[in-house]
């Protein structure tokens, strides 16, 4: 009787399985998962559910479940969790429902046990040495802060990748460009834990050897040997490969810039180098046309021209027009490489207009900057401006004061500024920080008139969630005061709130002090903030929602946080080579103003 009942179970189990063959897979589920969320357990199966909407509107090809691609998709799961660490992972027999409409609803039953994580991590040279004594301060330094197999960090084949090619630079950076690392691991299956044990082998201390630059036609080589961070001789370091490779490019003047070693697979003690550069044209154009919310239609023509008066020179004329820039022609004029490798000298005469929603000015002047590049992710500027402009602003703004200023005057000072950025990916970071500051004064050396200076200083963090969800902070602080004791500001330097990158449940410098006409004014004191949630439904498509806050106020150092003004809202961003482009939907919040904003824009809001 027992032996009949299970044939009958195991007649009715095939039966089963074949019935459901080769029908549609509605949706994919997991159950079990809490080391990894069900979309990323999704990226790593064949298997995908398709909705009606994906069927019939976006042609998405439906996947038909079987039982071949269901283990098939099994061993790859088995495989990823194993790459993060979970080495002792189950999976029982999956639940399988079919709807009416003959689809069938997946569900991958996971068991997790506990991670394997690193107990400690050593590092044997050579087979006898210790790494403090092979590697420089700077060296260890770098390896202790950027390795991720570290104590009590769950051991990832990712981050053992990672932290092996970390050790080879440390060692290739000092002048062993024949370095090895390999690694031993002790695992003990009770504890759930591994000992790590990095075996270097350094090789032959080697030398830069003979450097030949290739492809330079127009450009002196002279030239490119100033941005050479090594000679021959030198103690060879794939850091000075890399610096040297980015300043040349950094010239502008190339469209390829290489270097390259040439080793053997016999260790040489000096390795021969190649600078391999492909020049840009003398002469390119670009051209382009949108259309924004803020600035409507829009226009733009730039022309370039390369060797202009120097060797490394080169120039620029361009051309923009959009409603709020009715014209602007600016010339710039680039000198690379003046004092140090790795600044710039440019000169930039412009005409301009500019039609804001809180005045209306013709400018024509010119700057004179002077860029730095400390490093990588810190760069400066100091620059000397003059300005003569002519005020068409109605509502010409001057609190305690009777006599209006001319509307004719000149400006002239000095700016410097400071940056540091070292979020990644650069277009669309998920990790990393940014801080500015800017300093700006005026009336201090040519001209008189309307002294003032002002600051700006902004903050931008960016945390990496889980995968595909990302949270965005930005906070800005500015300052403006006039230096004569009337403490007058133009209206064109002034601080103003609202728009597609501040305070978005606002139109464009909205935000703020108004005229007795309801047109915005301005103020000296500035204060926002963002908080953004962004989340990739798909692998170019981001999602994002959001809280804004700021407020600008007229008088100088005066900043209400009770009189803070609100936004949320929702954004829809599709991911481009030059950055997000979209569309982002606010309205204010705890406020009587409710009316929806839409903002367009390409690049992310900060």
């Amino acid at each position: 009787m027992i032996r009949t009942t299970t044939i009958i179970l195991l007649l009715l189990s095939v039966l089963l399985a074949n019935s459901q063959e080769n029908l549609k897979v509605k949706k994919i589920k997991f159950k079990g998962n809490t080391a990894f969320n069900n979309l990323k357990l999704k990226e790593q199966i064949s298997l995908q559910g398709t909705s009606y909407f994906e069927e019939k509107i976006l042609k998405k090809d439906p996947s038909f479940y079987s039982r071949s691609l269901y283990l098939s998709d099994i061993k790859r799961l088995k495989t990823f969790y194993q790459q993060e660490g979970y080495l002792d992972i189950h999976f029982l027999d999956p639940t399988i429902r079919i709807t009416k409409k003959n689809k069938v609803i997946l569900t991958f039953n996971i068991e997790e046990d506990e991670p394997i994580k690193v107990e400690s991590v050593d590092y044997l040279i050579d087979s006898t040495k210790k790494i403090s004594n092979e590697l420089p301060r700077k060296g260890l330094r770098n390896i202790r802060l950027q390795s991720d197999l570290r104590a009590d960090n769950i051991f990832r084949d990712e981050w053992c990748i990672h932290d092996q090619q970390l050790i080879v630079n440390q060692f290739n950076n000092i002048g062993y460009a024949f370095a090895d690392a390999d690694f031993q691991l002790m695992v003990d299956t009770v504890k759930s834990t591994t000992k790590v044990l990095w075996e270097v082998e350094k090789g032959n201390l080697t030398h830069f050897g003979k450097i030949q630059i290739i492809g330079n036609n127009r450009i002196k080589e002279k030239n490119i040997r100033k941005q050479l961070t090594f000679s021959e001789g030198d103690v060879w370091s794939k850091a000075d490969i890399d610096l040297t490779q980015k300043r040349i490019f950094n010239l502008g003047m190339f469209r390829v810039s290489s270097v390259k070693t040439a080793p053997t697979e016999q260790q040489q003690d000096t390795i021969p180098i190649e600078i391999i550069l492909k020049e840009a044209p003398k002469w390119t154009t670009r051209f382009g046309a949108g259309y924004g919310r803020e600035d409507k239609f829009r226009v733009f023509g730039e022309v370039q021209y390369l060797g202009f008066l120097t060797n490394l020179g080169r120039i620029n004329l361009s051309a923009k027009h959009s409603a709020l820039e009715p014209y602007n022609f600016d010339l710039k004029f680039t000198q690379p490489a003046v004092l140090f490798p790795i600044n710039s000298i440019i000169v930039n005469p412009y005409i301009q207009e500019q039609k804001e929603p809180g005045y209306s000015v013709k400018k024509n002047g010119f700057n004179f900057t002077f860029l730095q590049n400390l490093s990588d992710n810190f760069n400066s500027n100091i620059n000397f401006f003059f300005e003569d402009v002519t005020n068409d602003t109605t509502n010409f703004y001057l609190s305690g004061i009777d006599e209006l200023p001319e509307s004719v005057y000149l400006k002239s000072g000095i700016s410097i500024g400071f940056t540091y950025f070292n979020g990644e990916p650069k277009l669309n970071p998920i990790s990393g920080h940014s801080l500015s500051l800017n300093i700006k004064t005026n009336g201090l050396y040519i001209t008189h008139d309307m002294p003032f200076y002002k600051s700006i200083l902004e903050y931008k963090r960016y945390w990496g969630l889980n995968y595909g969800l990302t949270l965005a902070f930005k906070s800005k602080i500015g300052m403006a005061k006039g230096t004569d004791g009337l403490n007058f500001i133009p209206s064109e330097e002034r601080f103003y709130a609202g728009g597609a990158h501040s305070v978005r449940g606002w139109s464009r410098s909205n935000l703020g002090p108004k005229d007795e006409s309801g047109n915005p004014i301005g103020g000296k004191s500035l204060l926002e903030g963002s908080f953004e949630a962004r989340y990739n439904i798909a692998p170019k498509l981001i999602v994002a929602t959001f809280i804004d806050l700021g407020n600008v106020w007229e008088p100088s150092f005066k900043y209400q946080l009770n009189d803070l003004r609100y936004a949320s809202g929702l954004g829809i961003r599709y991911d481009t080579p030059i950055g997000p482009a979209g569309i982002d939907f606010a309205r204010p919040i705890f406020d009587s103003e409710k009316q929806w904003q839409i903002h367009f824009n390409i690049g992310h809001p900060f």
